[in-house]
């Protein structure tokens, strides 16, 4: 296979997001025609746009735009959601949906995902990149190559959810 170069994989990355940001876009256009089935599409999309953002920029990243690489952008993300808002506060289950207080002010909380699912993306598709063709003990050897991928994909992203809740949050 044919390695392509870091600028194209990026650009195939966020020709998605692209395509996501102009049916985003159209959905809230559409919102404000007092429709109900606009506003919750529209709110529903806004919640999870930074799924998608890790989801494309994963498969952008991982060289063979392989759905493994997509796997783990979405799997990363997901548990990188779920260790931050456990360490952010118990009650809540899910806080990707639930506005934070960052930087002084409440509506950045939607940039701050954002800006996690970019992470998390180039996370996935650069352990995709190195992981895809892991060779494991026989024993294990079912969960090797691009099987192996969204697991160590989920460890990682436990760590750094983690690090964010713990490090980074505190100190904004």
């Amino acid at each position: 296979m044919k390695k392509e170069n870091l600028g194209k994989r990026y650009g195939i990355g966020f020709s998605y997001i692209a395509m996501a940001l102009i049916l985003f876009v159209l959905f809230w256009g559409l919102s404000f025609t007092g429709i109900g089935a606009f506003t919750g599409i529209y709110g529903a999309f806004k919640m999870i746009f930074p799924l998608v953002v890790a989801i494309s920029i994963a498969a952008g990243i991982g060289f063979d735009h392989s759905g493994a690489s997509v796997l783990a952008g979405a799997v990363g993300y997901l548990v990188f959601g779920a260790s931050f808002s456990v360490l952010i506060d118990p009650k809540i289950p899910f806080l990707v949906t639930t506005p934070i207080k960052l930087f002084g002010s409440m509506g950045s909380d939607q940039f701050f995902f954002i800006l996690c699912g970019l992470m998390m993306g180039i996370v996935a598709g650069a352990l995709y990149n190195k992981f895809y063709n892991i060779k494991l003990p026989e024993w294990l050897a079912f969960f090797g190559g691009r099987r192996f991928v969204p697991i160590v994909t989920s460890v990682v992203a436990l760590f750094i959810g983690s690090f964010i809740a713990n490090v980074i949050i505190p100190h904004l």
